[in-house]
């Protein structure tokens, strides 16, 4: 059964369904009728000038439709005109011809009642004060325009981004003008940063804006006769030189666009890794946007799963390896395989492991599950310490996280687990207890920081000689002479088994190779690299006043409620204690990474500082990443605080290699005023790095 019920206020029309929800074949003709599903009051919807929808919704509840008159057809249509457009995704939308008949009182209600009903946070007086600022800004400047053919929206709430709102769009079939208004007098850096993340997001993530240019603008409304201009790839202008700034940079044709389908449009962000968990659990697919698919993730997974069918019809033990830069999304890829294949194949058992202890408690924490990701040293000990090596153990297809850090046997043995590498018992452990399998690596590069991690991949290969098993290897081809005692499966398309692409910092996948030209020292590299992280809009300070580094993060976020930012620091960089960014021994890491902004557990709290161990395999929006002495600049090198050369040496560096890697929309760097670390601001100065 259903029911309908009239919006009159906007112009509206609800279908509601009082049981099941419609089966697929009634929801396709909803769509071809026009009707939208709104999330907030789980109903269907359409404008009351919608006649074939209103059609469809009164048939559908049992009511007999007559044919509207051409007149009233006609009324209707120039009714709707003047009156704003019904849509769930925003607070008020319109033609810019309907929006200036609009008086002050009847917009502020509209918007007022569209919030409440749409959005899940309080609707507060500054707010409000905003509002009416914007408003009056526009109705006196926006005639101005050379052209009415814009469609104009407020509050515009990004898909799957938890409260980020563009204050206003103006939208073309040709073209985009993100608006961001501020009451203030001057412009920030904060500010410019957050609407040049407006304009990468639509830009690369909207549908529906993929061949329309974008043009960012932040506005002033506390000063005047600041004419447009180029700041950090945003245009900057007062709100009185606001028509100017549009008229500047408005296509030669402006076609009215329908907003309905812009507003509605796919938006396929990149998630984080809890994210992606929670759309796994879900049942959702990889994002389907361009970022990932220019990637080999979609091919490697098809051939992951082309592997499996393989050992298992054959019964074979195969090893994969699957080598990534940082935030290749190699963590990813292996939670995706593990749901997939048990989705696909109930007899099939999968597991995720992981050494890495603060992934495996923020995953747990979020998903509230263990369900396909556990600990590898908790597996581990039950097989060593199991009666007679027997254990329990059923998975067929095992992913080894970071399979760079496996423990060599000198660490096994310091952790009393006997004299054989982690390799080695993974090979046991597969050989012992399984008829088949498929043992996924997934191998970051450049990250080890632990002791006992600089093994690398030869361990693998030795743990495969001492294997009871003929063993199938499939690899990227650069890591063939590793294994070339080994069966190496060629013909399976091992190429798209080296993930090149950083996914993590969103858009600039030269992340990963600018921040190892820096940590290797060489600094032409790092600095023809910087010009284009900041074109694409990954941003990057350095700072030597630690609080000026918390206030833009707090600016930059204010009101996104999903953001994450916090402090970082390597675990030996003791001189930072004295400034509050001290590395919490073992935090609640998951706390930290999941609570809402507004927890003093949060990361955003900027409370408590983790170090490299604590953040390997996850991610913040902006990190705050502390500079201490334990690694400095020679004026040709980096040194850290032990003997050049050594491994600890390798893993103090290595860890900065870590933090500075752990950014999605970018990082600042802090380096204290202390005279050892002038070199290393003079560093970042050098090669083009903001100073904040």
């Amino acid at each position: 059964m259903a029911h309908y019920e009239l919006n009159d206020e906007k112009h509206g029309i609800e279908l509601y369904f009082d049981d099941e929800f419609p089966d697929e074949e009634v929801r396709s003709h909803m769509k071809a009728a026009g009707l939208r599903w709104g999330v907030y009051k789980r109903c269907w919807y359409t404008l009351q000038s919608n006649e074939e929808g209103v059609k469809f919704i009164k048939e559908y509840c049992g009511e007999e439709t007559a044919p509207l008159s051409k007149e009233s057809t006609s009324a209707r249509k120039a009714a709707a005109i003047d009156s704003s457009i019904m849509n769930r995704r925003c607070c008020y939308s319109n033609t810019l011809e309907g929006f200036y008949k609009e008086t002050e009182s009847s917009w502020l209600a509209t918007m007022k009642s569209a919030f409440s009903d749409e959005y899940m946070m309080e609707l507060g007086s500054s707010q409000i004060a905003a509002w009416r600022d914007c408003f009056r800004n526009l109705r006196s400047n926006l005639p101005k325009l050379e052209t009415k053919n814009f469609g104009i929206i407020f509050e515009y709430a990004l898909p799957y981004e938890s409260g980020r709102r563009p204050d206003v769009l103006l939208i073309s079939d040709e073209q985009v003008f993100i608006l961001e208004f501020k009451m203030k007098s001057e412009f920030c850096l904060e500010d410019l940063d957050q609407v040049a993340a407006y304009e990468r997001d639509i830009r690369e993530y909207h549908y529906e804006s993929r061949d329309k240019s974008i043009t960012p603008i932040l506005v002033i409304t506390r000063a005047t006769g600041k004419r447009p201009r180029l700041d950090q790839y945003v245009l900057t202008c007062s709100a009185d030189q606001l028509a100017e700034a549009i008229n500047q940079n408005t296509a030669d044709t402006v076609t009215p666009c329908d907003l309905n389908a812009w507003m509605d449009s796919k938006y396929e962000p990149l998630p984080t890794i809890v994210d992606a968990a929670h759309r796994i659990m879900d049942h959702e697919a990889l994002p389907n946007i361009r970022r990932v698919n220019s990637t080999c993730i979609p091919k490697t997974l098809k051939t992951l799963k082309a592997l499996t069918n393989y050992a298992k019809r054959y019964k074979k033990h195969t090893i994969a390896f699957v080598t990534g830069v940082p935030g290749a999304g190699k963590t990813y890829l292996g939670l995706q395989y593990v749901y997939d294949i048990r989705e696909e194949d109930s007899k099939v058992n999968s597991v995720f492991l992981s050494g890495n202890g603060p992934l495996v408690r923020v995953l747990t924490d979020a998903l509230h599950s263990d369900v396909f990701v556990k600990d590898l040293h908790k597996v581990e000990n039950e097989f060593l310490h199991a009666r007679g090596g027997k254990l329990d153990f059923h998975s067929n297809v095992i992913v080894f996280d970071e399979g760079q850090r496996a423990w060599d046997r000198k660490q096994m043995a310091k952790k009393n687990r006997g004299n054989q590498s982690e390799p080695d018992v993974m090979i046991r452990l597969a050989e012992t207890c399984l008829d088949w399998c498929v043992l996924l690596i997934l191998v970051g590069e450049g990250q080890e920081i632990y002791n006992g991690e600089n093994s690398g991949i030869e361990q693998w290969n030795t743990a495969l000689m001492n294997g009871g098993k003929d063993w199938d290897v499939i690899c990227p081809p650069k890591l063939y002479p590793a294994f070339k005692s080994q069966h190496i499966l060629k013909e399976m398309r091992p190429e798209v088994f080296d993930l090149t692409v950083s996914l993590r910092s969103h858009l600039a996948g030269a992340v990963s190779t600018f921040v190892n030209a820096l940590i290797d020292g060489d600094l032409s590299v790092a600095k023809k690299i910087v010009p284009s992280l900041y074109l694409e809009g990954y941003k990057m300070y350095f700072t030597r006043d630690l609080e000026a580094a918390k206030k833009h993060c707090r600016g930059r976020y204010e009101g996104e409620l999903s953001k994450r930012y916090g402090l970082m620091a390597s675990s030996r960089a003791y001189s930072l204690e004295k400034y509050g960014m001290k590395p919490m021994f073992r935090p609640d890491i998951a706390a930290w990474f999941n609570r809402p902004v507004s927890d003093p557990q949060s990361c955003c709290a900027l409370n408590v500082t983790i170090s490299e161990f604590d953040c390997q395999g996850l991610e913040l929006d902006m990190p705050i990443i502390g500079w201490g002495t334990d690694v400095t600049w020679t004026g040709s090198e980096w040194r850290s605080m032990y003997r050049a050369g050594s491994d600890d040496d390798a893993y103090r560096i290595n860890s900065y290699r870590v933090l500075l890697t752990r950014g999605r929309d970018g990082f600042i760097v802090f380096i204290p005023e202390e005279e050892e670390l002038d070199a290393v601001a003079e560093v970042f100065s050098e090669i083009g790095i903001e100073e904040l």
